[in-house]
């Protein structure tokens, strides 16, 4: 059995390798900033000139963030939002804050401080970016992110030379809401707005919730703030017992609340009750038979995807028509679900078809010369950076920049 001093030292040797992990992690971090602005400049100066040697440089600037960013995704197998990150968070810090960059190649502070001090620069004149980076550094090597954050956005208030009310303002024009799937049939959503009214929010959906609360009531207050909010967006008016929607979800007095237009792909079986294979929401993926059924009892109609020439799909109108008929993009949608780019996951829905081979150099319009790319990819395409094959149907093989070639295969049926 060990001793009490024993126990010591292999803890104080544990703490220390954590430690000098750390470190090293920071620093690894630091050279992949520096390796990504080194491609980004590449991007920049030898392919823009050679593409595009007349175009202006916020224009290259701009495109050479988007290539250096898709490229690096495909590397990396991370989302092209992340790489996008990076790209611009590596510029940041090699030509413009490189103590912040040497902070975090020494280990003195880790790759979350470094983004967040970045965040708090953005926006502030040279000098004064300066001032901060040099006030905030000591304290970033002895806090967490989150202390730091705070300090942060006090000491930027105090140094930026425009008034918060402009800055809010402003800032208020980027607010957004955005879709993150999750597992097991559920997703966060995700708003960015003004801090004032967010608060309102969360207090008015704390007071309500608080309100509901009974003994009876068998939902805990998280559940209880996201039934109301659930209902409040969906239309749902008051039951009559006063309470915004059961346990198990939102439901109207017509059975289900849902109004807005979504896809959802259900197998036959599940539909007639025969089986209980999941369906398919699209943007999201799989979810319960009996959520699906119960979206389909209350579905106004019914669009039969044809999926097989002897079912009476059209698959290809040849080289008779540039404009891609309704049942087959319907049928395509189906088939690729996302933007065909590696890694991107942007719905279908939201995509534009893309003839694999140009219709300008003779590509047909039918199934295996068709697929869908988000507007970015699609933009990159055009611009001749990316290039893709479509050596089986649905099958692309997506060449990058720097000639690297990526397989995106279809994935694989819902069901």
């Amino acid at each position: 059995m060990r001793t009490s001093t024993e126990h010591g030292v292999e803890l104080d040797r544990i703490s220390a390798r954590i430690t000098e992990l750390s470190a090293e992690k920071a620093r690894i971090d630091a050279e992949l900033a520096a390796s990504t602005e080194e491609l980004r400049k590449v991007f920049e100066t030898k392919m823009m000139d050679h593409f595009w040697p007349g175009r202006p440089g916020p224009h290259r600037t701009n495109l050479a963030d988007t290539t250096t960013a898709t490229e690096i995704a495909c590397l990396l197998r991370i989302s092209e939002r992340t790489a996008h990150r990076l790209v611009q968070y590596s510029a940041l810090l090699v030509n413009y804050h490189p103590r912040t960059l040497t902070a975090l190649r020494d280990g003195t502070i880790s790759w979350p401080h470094a983004t967040t001090l970045l965040h708090e620069y953005l926006g502030l004149p040279h000098h004064a970016a300066a001032r901060l980076e040099e006030a905030l550094l000591p304290i970033a090597a002895d806090t967490t992110v989150s202390r730091l954050s705070y300090r942060a956005r006090q000491l930027r208030t105090q140094l930026h030379p425009e008034a918060l009310e402009e800055r809010a303002r402003t800032a208020a024009q980027g607010r957004r809401v955005d879709f993150e799937p999750a597992d097991d049939a559920m997703a966060w959503l995700h708003v960015h707005l003004p801090a004032t009214d967010a608060a309102a929010i969360d207090a008015r959906l704390t007071s309500t919730a608080r309100a509901l609360q009974a003994p009876t009531e068998r939902r805990t207050l998280p559940r209880l703030r996201t039934d109301i909010l659930t209902d409040l967006l969906l239309g749902e008016p008051e039951r009559q017992d006063g309470i915004p929607g059961p346990d198990s979800g939102p439901v109207a007095p017509d059975g289900y609340p849902v109004r807005a237009h979504i896809n959802v792909t259900v197998p036959v079986l599940t539909l007639l009750g025969v089986d209980d294979a999941p369906a398919d929401l699209e943007g999201y993926g799989p979810i319960p038979a009996d959520l699906a059924r119960r979206l389909a009892a209350h579905a106004p109609s019914f669009t039969r995807l044809l999926t097989h020439p002897e079912t009476g799909a059209v698959l290809s109108v040849g080289r008779t028509t540039y404009t891609v008929p309704a049942d087959l993009k319907k049928w395509l949608r189906v088939r690729d679900r996302t933007c065909r780019h590696p890694g991107c996951s942007v719905p279908a829905a939201r995509c534009e078809l893309d003839h694999t081979t140009p219709w300008s150099r003779g590509g047909p319009t039918s199934h295996d010369n068709l697929a869908h790319l988000c507007r970015k990819h699609h933009m990159l395409k055009s611009e001749g950076l990316w290039h893709y094959d479509q050596p089986a149907p649905g099958t692309l093989v997506a060449t990058s920049p720097a000639g690297r070639t990526y397989a995106c295969d279809l994935e694989p049926p819902p069901f």
